[in-house]
Formats: C-alpha cells, structure tokens, sequence
C-alpha cells in the first residue's frame, strides 16, 4: 500500500459518492479516515450515472471493483432532433481505453455507491449512519452531530452536498443555492419492456448513449446494468412544481406523457412505459471564494463547493478528481495548510470551468426550432472550437477524459504521465 509521508486522522462529514471516494483514496494512502453521515442506512436509491474516463482510472486505481458490477458500455454519443428522431450528430466513442486510458461505463448509481462503501469499508475506513452534523468548530478542528457527539481530528473534510453546512461557515459567507429554473425527471425502466418493442429495443441492443434535444428539454437515455434497466434522465423547463423548502417531488405519467405528446415516437413510448419517478429541482452556486478554511484544518470537497448541473455526466466525476487531487496534495512535503491550498489551486479552476459549461449547456441543449437552432446543429458537425458541445470537440473531449487528477504537474490531458510512472509518484 502506498504510504503519505504523514498519517492524519481525517474526518470526511457525508458518505455520498465524493466522501466516500475522498475516504478510501485517504486511507489507501495511510491516513485514518471516519466518515459521518446523517442517513440511518443505504438503501439504494437514484437511478443511471456515466462514470468517464476521467473517473474510472480513479476507482480502479483505489480499489473499487468495478468488473463485478453490472454495467453497460455506450459506443456513441447520439444527438437526435425531438421531433421526428433524426440523428443531428453521433459522436464515436470507440477505442475509449486506447485513447483515454480507461474505460467508461454506464452503471446504476447504487451499484457504484456500494462498490464505493465495500471499498472503503475494505480498507478500513469507518463509515458510520445516523450521524448528522450541525456544528463545526474549523480552528480544533472538529464537528458536533445533533446528539451532542464531539468528532475530532487533524482534517475535517466537508462532503455535505449542495445543502452543505460546512459551506457557509468555511466560507465566511452566506449562500443560497440558485434555482436554475429546470427539473429533472429520473427514470428507470425495464429493459424487457424496450425489447418487446422493435422501435425501442435496438436502445438496448446497440447500446449508446441518446440525446433529443428539443425546446425548453431534453431526455438522455442509456441502458444500465448489462441492459436490465433502461435510463431515462429528462432536464426540462420547471413549472414551479418544487420549492425552495422541498427540491425532490412525485412525478406525475400524465404530466409527462402530455409534455412531450408532441415528440419524435419512441419518446412517446418511452414516456407511455415510465411508471413511477421522481423530479429534482436544478440548483447550482456561484463560484466560491475559497475552499480552504483560513485555518489550514478543514477543506471542502465535491457539489459542495462545486455542484455540478447534470449536462455534461461530471458531478461526480469532478468529486473523483477532487479526491485524487486532495491525496495527492497531502502526500507533498510541505505543512497541511500549503498543502490545502495546493488542493485549491490545482482543482478550483478546472471545477470551475467545467461548472460554467454545464450552465451553458443548459441552453444549448434547449434551443427552440428557428435560425439559432439551424445554427447549432450545423456547427454539431465541425470537430473544432466552433462545436458548441464541450466534448464535441477531440481536444476538449481529450482535455475532460484524458486527465488523471493524480498528476498535479499537468492540466489536461495526462493520463500517459501516470501510466508511465512520472504521475502518481508521490507516493511510491
């Protein structure tokens, strides 16, 4: 096992997918790590998730076993028109390991948080339920739960999420997080029923990932778990249906099915076969002015100091590097404060920028028919800065991929530095 060149008690409050990678890539690194969460247990819950390239080099490198996991893979990204399913682009995913380095997969988000905690809990972190934190004191540094109980350590790591308590008092600054103004319908639906359909069962046998865009939404849909599950992600314009006090509601079939009556008619199916699911409201934050609290003891990691909007599949991914990044930083010889700030530096900017796309896509996606849409679809074409997706373009889509947040001497596309043994040696 590689070994930091100092053991801290590091305590991580939040056992979602960004704390619980944060644990085992610092205690796979010889650190003593406890994680704190305010759920009584897991129980599985959320639908599909992509885990890229720029995210899986990290799980397998820590230990996550990601080849028992059920799981599918998508060999293209196709964009197609929401009115009569016309492909507007596809954008090759083939040799994704000869070019990237590693693999990317379509699993369950339960499934990967699981493999997290097995992970973890297998290297000896402890992950303890039914602690919820309400108070911090950053100078000790320790956090309080709602039971009086007192955690202490060397390093507080807050992974609270977007509704992040931590936050605020890191940041010496009040915050509400920004209704986007969109929802998002999760939805899951058996891969059987799409096979019975000769319009929708090639969604399972030529697995990709699917894209229609359309005005005011768009549905991503893929297959999970070897094809068991067909996933369905809608980002729509909200109709206020959710509140400041209450994010995650009921979905209603009927509400969707006459949403998008109108649409190209495998949408109409997929709609007609959804039974229950859930909406979220889309909540982002503005740039932060630090990540780092002032004194060297507590830093913050993952939605909540970067809630990523879900169009460009980075939220956790970007989690993944900020764990990578922060194992890394902590390994330097230099004193843990120097070492947060490098944290800082290294992943503020790139979090950022992948943050700021993800709120530009939001309209991308979302164009109504007319001159500007006519516009967007003819620049889907060009493999050039003009194409207005992010990874539509090969250098950006290298850029996003291709990094290991584990080399901190190079921005982008480094993933050959690690696997020729220049990026990850800090710890060796």
């Amino acid at each position: 096992m590689p070994q930091a060149k100092r053991s801290l008690d590091i305590l991580v409050v939040g056992a979602g997918l960004g704390g619980l990678a944060a644990g085992l890539a610092l205690q796979t690194d010889g650190h003593k790590v406890r994680i704190l969460d305010a759920a009584p247990e897991f129980a599985e819950a959320g639908a599909g998730i992509r885990v890229p390239p720029n995210s899986s080099r990290l799980l397998l490198r820590w230990g996550v076993d990601l080849e028992k996991m059920k799981k599918s893979v998508s060999k293209r990204y196709h964009f197609v028109r929401w009115r009569d399913g016309s492909t507007m682009v596809k954008l090759p995913f083939d040799n994704i390991v000869e070019t990237h380095g590693a693999p990317y997969y379509l699993v369950h988000r339960a499934d990967l948080h699981e493999a997290l905690l097995t992970a973890a809990r297998n290297a000896g972190v402890e992950v303890l339920n039914q602690k919820r934190v309400v108070s911090y004191d950053f100078e000790a540094p320790s956090a309080t739960t709602q039971s009086g109980e007192v955690f202490t350590a060397d390093l507080v790591v807050g992974a609270d999420g977007i509704k992040s308590i931590a936050r605020p008092l890191l940041t010496g600054q009040l915050d509400v997080p920004r209704d986007t103004g969109d929802v998002a319908y999760r939805i899951l639906i058996p891969g059987e029923k799409l096979l019975a359909d000769p319009d929708l069962a090639e969604l399972i046998t030529d697995p990709c990932t699917t894209s229609w865009c359309g005005p005011d939404a768009h549905l991503v849909g893929y297959p999970i778990r070897n094809g068991e599950l067909y996933n369905i992600v809608v980002c729509a314009t909200s109709y206020n249906e959710t509140t400041d006090e209450v994010w995650v509601i009921k979905g209603d079939n009927r509400e969707l099915c006459s949403r998008f009556a109108r649409w190209e008619p495998r949408v109409q199916k997929l709609c007609a076969l959804t039974g229950e699911f859930m909406k979220w409201r889309l909540c982002d934050l503005p740039d932060l002015s630090r990540w780092v609290h002032p004194s060297g003891k507590a830093v913050l990691l993952g939605d909540s100091c970067h809630p990523m909007l879900p169009y460009l599949a980075q939220g956790a991914a970007q989690a993944f590097e900020d764990a990578a990044a922060l194992r890394q930083c902590l390994a330097l010889d230099t004193d843990i404060k120097s070492a947060l700030e490098r944290y800082e530096s290294t992943r503020k900017p790139r979090a950022t920028l992948v943050q700021a796309k993800t709120r530009e896509h939001q309209h991308i996606l979302h164009i109504d028919d007319g001159e500007e849409q006519e516009v967007r679809d003819q620049k889907l074409q060009i493999n050039g800065d003009e194409n207005p997706v992010f990874w539509g373009y090969d250098e950006r889509r290298k850029w996003l991929f291709s990094h290991d947040a584990e080399v901190l001497a190079r921005e982008g596309a480094n993933w050959q530095l690690a696997a020729s043994g220049k990026g990850v040696a800090a710890h060796r």
